[in-house]
């Protein structure tokens, strides 16, 4: 299943560029300093406890869940807002989409 993310994460990145290109510009940095704040809150307010046998607790991953959400729409904000000026948001998203999927999988391969 980890084999997907790549490709659902680029979607999300350029679903991200689609919808700053045709918005306000400071929708898109809101939604990324939001997750940001949760990103934060999740990890200092909620108490990590261990789960049976496992080695990380789970929040530790919704933490990581919610950082990576809003690096990818940040990102996305970023390039929508400078490439709004240059394309279409149709076009936009197509040309974000190949090099984040592209990017994404070469670093989930990395690491």
């Amino acid at each position: 299943m980890l084999i997907f993310f790549p490709f659902f994460a680029a979607s999300i990145f350029a679903l991200t560029v689609f919808l700053q290109a045709g918005a306000v510009w400071w929708k898109g940095p809101v939604a990324a300093i939001g997750l940001l704040v949760l990103c934060l809150a999740i990890a200092l307010l909620i108490p990590a406890e261990g789960v049976g046998n496992t080695v990380l607790p789970p929040v530790l991953g919704l933490s990581t869940a919610a950082f990576a959400g809003s690096v990818l729409i940040g990102l996305g904000s970023l390039v929508g807002i400078i490439g709004r000026r240059f394309a279409t948001p149709g076009r936009l998203a197509g040309i974000a989409f190949v090099p984040a999927w592209i990017l994404l999988t070469l670093l989930f391969l990395a690491l």
